[in-house]
């Protein structure tokens, strides 16, 4: 059963114990309440008269001015000052009033403080003035919103790491840091809460990530792909992701709030979140940032985007080919029509210019910013004007996948779209053999397997199967956030108000 704590005072609440009037004691004790979180830089400088340590949290603060500001005087007023206390006068920033709990510490700590402890002073002092300015952080390049903070994930794992404690500042924040690769020694952090996370999930994580034997991890794609279920078990063909790839902060700290972890490779702006669910990937950050009736709105049309983006080309198939008793009559008359003299069936036809459109969108990627997406418009146009003209496809096709690659760009996961590229192929095979009933087929097939997936030992199909009430506040539509203040819809959540873990 995971612990978790109702409110932050309550979490607050536990360190409030005494600062002692030794440096070391202090040091030591205040990394035990933070759990050893490696995040934390010491300075120790005990072989004075006057013994004094320097922490502060990585890559929040400017290390070089804290030595400069901080340190240097420090060290240079051990000679000097006949009472410890006086020391803190020789620093040159902005101090706090002395905090004589270490409740105050961690929470001047995690705000970014640098925190000062000296021996023979039963208190601690915050500097503040030192935290890093971070303007090469930009707006993510592929989850954009309207509406929401504009920063993303960059390559440097510390920046990564700062972001994320500048928006979760409770003391139960955990950076776990790992090691991957024999050549590049690539440096891995496991972020998660330590009250709400699921102690099998991470101990399972933890596990599949020491036990990856290569040389080398450049991505977090690499890394996905040697700890995801599909990797270490018989679902290797599995098309769907069991992970979500973020490079939004923000959306890696309200995943990390619902107890999830999320894996943070050095080198890379794609952040790592487990467990996932089939039905997270139909949400984005800027759903909690809108009202709820309209993210609801925007959600449901993203999944109806998913099943034409999965289905149409395949019903096309089916139904001019096998069913076209299922079709209006004026609306048969007119596709035959078109399709006099297309030298081609139904399954080629599609399949032609689906690839055609596959190659198309690889292109526009692999371009330069500036001319791909011009070259991609005009080549679909151009090209689709020229094979309609040519007789070799009729105009109703051209519809048919320029709808099928309108809807697949929806998702907000570009790593679940693929799925569904990949599945349409299959599918359009099962169309042109036996119409509607392969199509039917392949469905029940992808619904066990969707079923039988799990993401870190968890149900890769929660809420749905297994059916879970609660959950289903958002799923497939969002609740409002006031909601939690209905008596008679407090059953439908946790007695705290927060969301539940979709994995646990």
């Amino acid at each position: 059963m995971v612990k978790r704590n109702s409110d932050i005072n309550e979490v607050m609440a536990a360190y409030d114990e005494p600062v002692s009037d030794n440096a070391q004691t202090n040091v030591t004790r205040l990394k035990e309440l933070l759990g050893n979180s490696e995040d934390i830089q010491v300075g120790r400088f005990l072989d004075g008269p006057h013994p004094f340590a320097v922490i502060h949290l990585e890559a929040m603060n400017n290390e070089e001015m804290i030595s400069e500001a901080v340190n240097a005087p420090l060290l240079r007023g051990q000679r000097e000052a006949e009472r410890p206390e006086q020391l803190f006068s020789r620093i040159e920033g902005k101090r706090s009033d002395p905090y004589r709990s270490f409740k105050d510490v961690i929470t001047a700590l995690i705000h970014g403080e640098v925190i000062v402890f000296v021996s023979g002073c039963a208190y601690a002092e915050g500097i503040t003035g030192f935290m890093v300015e971070m303007r090469h952080v930009d707006e993510p390049a592929n989850q954009t919103v309207i509406r929401g903070p504009k920063e993303g994930f960059v390559e440097a794992i510390n920046v990564n790491t700062s972001l994320i404690r500048r928006r979760i500042r409770n003391p139960q924040l955990r950076f776990r840091k790992l090691t991957v690769g024999r050549s590049t020694q690539t440096e891995i952090r496991l972020c998660y809460l330590e009250d709400e996370v699921d102690q099998d999930v991470l101990k399972e994580l933890t596990l599949r990530i020491e036990a990856v034997r290569t040389e080398e991890i450049y991505e977090s794609g690499m890394l996905e792909e040697l700890i995801d279920d599909y990797g270490r078990k018989t679902r290797w063909y599995s098309p769907f992701p069991t992970a979500q790839v973020a490079e939004r902060p923000d959306t890696v700290s309200s995943e990390v709030q619902e107890g999830k972890i999320a894996v943070i490779v050095d080198g890379t702006p794609m952040c790592l979140v487990y467990p996932m669910t089939f039905l997270s990937y139909f949400q984005a950050a800027e759903d909690y940032y809108q009202r709820f009736d309209f993210s609801s709105f925007i959600r449901i049309i993203r999944m109806g985007a998913f099943l034409i983006s999965l289905y149409l080309p395949s019903l096309y198939i089916a139904v001019t080919t096998f069913h076209p008793e299922l079709v209006a009559t004026d609306l048969l008359i007119n596709l035959a029509a078109q399709r006099e003299g297309i030298p081609f069936p139904a399954f080629i036809e599609t399949l032609l210019m689906e690839v055609i459109f596959e190659i198309l969108r690889e292109g526009g990627v692999r371009m330069p910013r500036t001319i791909g997406p011009a070259i991609s418009i005009v080549g679909a146009i151009v090209l689709g004007d020229s094979a309609v003209r040519a007789g070799l496809v009729s105009p109703a096709i051209v519809i048919v996948v320029a709808l099928t690659a309108i809807s697949s760009f929806v998702a907000p996961a570009y790593n679940f779209s693929i799925s569904a590229r990949i599945l349409r192929f299959i599918m359009m095979g099962f169309a042109a053999t036996t119409g509607l009933y392969g199509v039917l087929f392949f469905s029940a097939i992808l619904l066990i397997h969707l079923c039988s997936l799990e993401s870190m030992g968890k149900p890769y199909f929660s809420p749905l199967a297994p059916f879970n009430l609660k959950h289903q506040k958002d799923g497939f539509l969002r609740l409002p956030i006031w909601v939690k203040n209905v008596p008679f819809l407090r059953p439908w959540i946790r007695h705290d108000g927060k969301k539940e873990n979709s994995g646990s």
